[in-house]
């Protein structure tokens, strides 16, 4: 099944489905003129202005990578990668909470919710202390009198700089901790952090053979349904169907169609 996105994402005629009764706008979350890549043509990409993407093509035949903001030669150029039959996922580069998902070849974009960023590492949305994805924030253009700061929400003693469109990771000296209010490393009793990660062991879906769904799925499109067990969901595409899991702590909704705080079940946030 071909489908073509014409509004959020530009119009393409790739094996790409929207799964979602509301469209994922991959500009969402992300700072004003920041360049997102081309789901499908690397030669294309996105700049975010207000909120909305508005499209651009490379010249010259360059290609777009999203690493270095710019447009580049193609054999050195970092595109999105390409959906195989597999079940995967990849992180759409540069909006910490927007993923693509893929099986049987076809791509699906999603949307993490509620604060939650997609884990490159685990396949799927989670805790932001676990991800700590900042690459949302920085642009390209940098102003010496108005430098960027990111708090970690990792760890406490660790902030980020903005500089040529990307984060730079830095740390506070022994016994400090970064103070977004001063955007400067200060005494803890200032600061008042409290991050906690504990280890966990989540196996990515490329680790783990995908687990065939025991429903009858919808024979077409893209559809996620509930599971009797609420920390897991169908994912149907076409007749084929795959049993997924949320991370630990998170439960799926089904208006929303991906995994949430559970205190923040079907609520219109």
């Amino acid at each position: 099944m071909k489908y073509v996105l014409c509004i959020l994402v530009a119009c393409t005629t790739f094996d790409l489905l929207s799964a979602a009764s509301n469209s994922v706008n991959i500009c969402s979350g992300v700072s004003d003129n920041v360049f997102l890549p081309y789901l499908g043509d690397c030669s294309k990409y996105y700049v975010c202005i207000g909120g909305a993407p508005i499209e651009r093509k490379c010249d010259y035949d360059f290609y777009f990578d999203a690493k270095e903001q710019s447009c580049t030669y193609q054999n050195v150029a970092k595109c999105l990668p390409t959906c195989t039959n597999a079940l995967s996922s990849f992180c759409y580069d540069r909006t910490c909470t927007k993923y693509v998902l893929c099986y049987a070849g076809t791509a699906i974009i999603r949307e993490c919710r509620d604060g939650l960023q997609y884990n490159a590492e685990t396949d799927r949305c989670d805790f932001p202390q676990y991800v700590d994805c900042v690459d949302n924030m920085c642009t390209l253009f940098n102003d010496p009198k108005n430098i960027t700061f990111i708090k970690s929400q990792a760890s406490c003693e660790k902030y980020y700089i903005c500089m040529d469109g990307n984060a730079y990771p830095l740390t506070c000296s022994n016994g400090l901790q970064f103070n977004k209010d001063c955007d400067c490393c200060d005494f803890v009793e200032n600061v008042h952090c409290n991050i906690t990660a504990s280890t966990r062991n989540i196996l990515s879906y490329s680790k783990v053979p995908p687990r065939r769904a025991d429903i009858d799925c919808p024979a077409d499109g893209a559809n996620f349904i509930a599971h009797p067990d609420p920390a897991k969901y169908y994912y149907c595409l076409n007749g084929m169907g795959v049993v997924l899991e949320c991370t630990p702590g998170l439960l799926y909704d089904a208006e929303f169609e991906e995994c949430r705080t559970p205190e923040k079940i079907s609520r219109k946030s």
